[in-house]
C-alpha cells in the first residue's frame, strides 16, 4: 500500500467536511439577514401606520376645536335648535352613533371644505345645573356656584390619507341665556 494514498484521500475528506459546514454556515447567516429583514420592513410599516393614526386624531382633535368654537358662538341662538332650520353641524337631541353613521355633508360639517375633517353637534341635555369652574361662560358668573347650561356633544372624525379613521367626542357646555 502507498501511503501517500491515504493521505490524500483523507485529505479529500477533510474539505468535503469543511465544505458541508461553509455551506450550513452560509444559510444559517443567510436566514438571519432575510429574518433581520423582514422584521425591519414590518417595523417601518407599524411606524407608518402610527403615524397614520397620529395625523387621523389630530384631525378629529381639531374638528372638535373648530365645533366648540362654532358652538361658543351659536349656542345662544334659539332658532338653530330645530331639526327643520339646523344647519349640518348641529341637531336638536343626541342620537347619532358617530361610529356607525357614515359621514356626509347631510349631518356633518367639513373643516375648511376638507372631507377628512368633520364635526356635528347635538344638543344632550337643556337647563342643567351644572358647577360655575367646569363650564363655559359668555360673561361674569357673578360669584354663582351653580347655573343653567346646555349641555352638548360634539363628535368629529378624522381621516388620514391612507384611510385611517379616528372619531372622537366630547361634551360642551354653554351658560344658558349668555
Amino acid at each position: 500500500m502507498n501511503p501517500r494514498a491515504k493521505t490524500g484521500f483523507s485529505n479529500r475528506q477533510r474539505g468535503a467536511s469543511s465544505l458541508f459546514v461553509t455551506v450550513i454556515l452560509v444559510m444559517v447567516v443567510m436566514l438571519l439577514a432575510v429574518t433581520a429583514s423582514v422584521l425591519s420592513n414590518t417595523q417601518f410599516r407599524l411606524a407608518g401606520n402610527l403615524q397614520f393614526e397620529n395625523v387621523a386624531f389630530n384631525l378629529a382633535e381639531g374638528a372638535i376645536a373648530t365645533g366648540e368654537s362654532w358652538l361658543s358662538t351659536n349656542a345662544s341662538d334659539g332658532g338653530l335648535i330645530t331639526r327643520a332650520t339646523a344647519t349640518p353641524e348641529l341637531y336638536p337631541t343626541a342620537g347619532l352613533d358617530p361610529l356607525a353613521m357614515t359621514w356626509g355633508n347631510t349631518n356633518s360639517k367639513a373643516v375648511g371644505g376638507d372631507d377628512n375633517q368633520r364635526y356635528l353637534v347635538e344638543k344632550a341635555m337643556a337647563d342643567t345645573l351644572q358647577d360655575g369652574e367646569s363650564i363655559a361662560t359668555c360673561g361674569d358668573r357673578s360669584g354663582a356656584i351653580r347655573e343653567s347650561v346646555d349641555v352638548f356633544l360634539v363628535s368629529a372624525v378624522g381621516k388620514s390619507v391612507r384611510g385611517t379613521t379616528k372619531a372622537i367626542q366630547t361634551t360642551y357646555s354653554v351658560k344658558k341665556n349668555c
